[in-house]
């Protein structure tokens, strides 16, 4: 295989893989018939047309939904990053109590099993039966509310209201891309070892700090070909940092401290979750068919 060839197979993964099993031999050799002899590089203008050409067809497969269905899609994708990261959370505190960085926890053991049936709750929601995907999110549950109920109830709320609404998304329409994997798997693994860093190198903290939020710049971007990512990650958002520290703050006074339910970064993140979704839902309505 030439330089040419294998430079331009790359270019060419800008379209679907269904679209590049039909037509891609057949643009290759064209390509290929009109270079130059000894040319080791694709034109300028033959990459722009395959990068373009590429996204409007990605674009194009995305408006054969609905709105109504493109919006469930991304509310499982948002609620499975929501969960990702209280599953990454209770998995790195696990190990740190495990390791002795943590003082001794009575409960590691049943964080450690929430952790581990949240997480098989999230991967069944892209392989797994339907039902398997209701049971799993509510064994996880079960455990979760076990073992959150004695400390701090109203932080139950969201990780058990999370797993409900998946497994619920899940038996009702769609399943997610696939395609979309990258970005759960990204967030999860950035979440998980942002507490562990302790234990490793700590030249890791910043750049881990900066994945969310190269995340949510690359879905923003995306957002031309599939609004869908930058919606779930306002959903994300608004959980995270928004839901979350209210549900803290309801059980500091539940436990008799005194804080404010909205604090300015929690503002700042309501105005950002609030640009996302509208700009993405606006998009959104653009790439549907109704």
């Amino acid at each position: 295989m030439s330089a040419l060839e294998r430079r331009c197979r790359t270019l060419l993964r800008a379209y679907p893989r269904w679209y590049r099993r039909q037509r891609g031999e057949e643009m290759l050799a064209t390509l290929l018939e009109a270079s130059r002899p000894g040319q080791r590089w694709p034109s300028a203008r033959d990459a722009r047309a395959l990068i373009t050409g590429g996204l409007r067809v990605r674009a194009a497969q995305d408006q054969r939904l609905t709105t109504g269905a493109s919006l469930r899609l991304a509310a499982q994708l948002g609620v499975a990053l929501s969960l990702l990261l209280l599953v990454a959370n209770s998995l790195a505190t696990a190990t740190l109590v495990w390791v002795h960085v943590y003082a001794p926890y009575a409960h590691a053991g049943y964080l450690l099993a929430s952790a581990l049936l949240g997480l098989a709750a999230v991967v069944a929601a892209w392989f797994a039966p339907r039902p398997a995907v209701a049971a799993l999110a509510a064994a996880a549950a079960a455990v979760t509310a076990y073992v959150s109920w004695a400390a701090d109830r109203p932080m139950v709320i969201l990780p058990v209201g999370l797993l409900v609404t998946l497994a619920v998304l899940v038996c009702l329409g769609d399943r997610m891309p696939r395609s979309w994997l990258w970005l759960a798997g990204g967030l999860f693994a950035a979440s998980v070892l942002l507490p562990l860093t302790p234990l490793g190198p700590l030249f890791l903290y910043a750049p881990l700090l900066l994945v969310p939020w190269i995340i949510l710049g690359a879905v923003t971007l995306w957002a031309l070909v599939d609004a869908r990512p930058a919606m779930a990650v306002a959903i994300y958002i608004a959980c995270t940092y928004l839901v979350s520290p209210v549900l803290g703050s309801i059980g500091y006074r539940y436990g008799g401290g005194l804080t404010a339910l909205v604090s300015w970064p929690t503002l700042v993140y309501a105005i950002i979750a609030a640009v996302v979704a509208s700009g993405s839902l606006w998009r959104l309505r653009r790439q549907s068919v109704l």
